[in-house]
């Protein structure tokens, strides 16, 4: 058999080739990685899941965002106008463990619909 050796390639390139792409893939996988875990945060809104976080103080978060309680109706109805035709808009109140009972009972009252025309299904997750 008559084989062609290949010309030697020195292991200096090697080397350089090699970290050349660990040096582009590492990179590339962090973004990946970042992009991922926020469009996964995000799925439930996707979804029409609007959850609230209700803080100790009686402060409202939506995702990372303070909300005070007066753009909270408006928040609503513009989220329930975008979504209609589809399945009905959820709306889930996580109260944090110190939270007392009456002010989620408060909150609960003022995340119910309004006029009773409209429809979304109010949810209450525990901590």
């Amino acid at each position: 058999m008559n084989l062609r050796r290949l010309p030697a390639v020195p292991s200096s390139a090697v080397d350089a080739i090699g970290l050349a792409l660990v040096g582009m893939a590492l990179p590339t996988f962090i973004v990946w990685a970042m992009v991922c875990s926020q469009r996964w945060a995000q799925k439930p809104a996707v979804d029409g899941v609007m959850t609230f976080h209700l803080s100790g103080s009686g402060d409202l978060r939506l995702w990372n965002q303070p909300i005070r309680l007066q753009d909270v109706p408006s928040l609503l109805e513009r989220a329930h106008a975008r979504g209609k035709g589809s399945a009905p808009m959820v709306v889930r109140l996580i109260p944090d463990p110190q939270v007392p009972w009456g002010v989620i009972q408060v909150m609960l009252s003022r995340l119910r619909p309004n006029p009773p025309q409209q429809s979304w299904i109010l949810q209450l997750e525990l901590p």
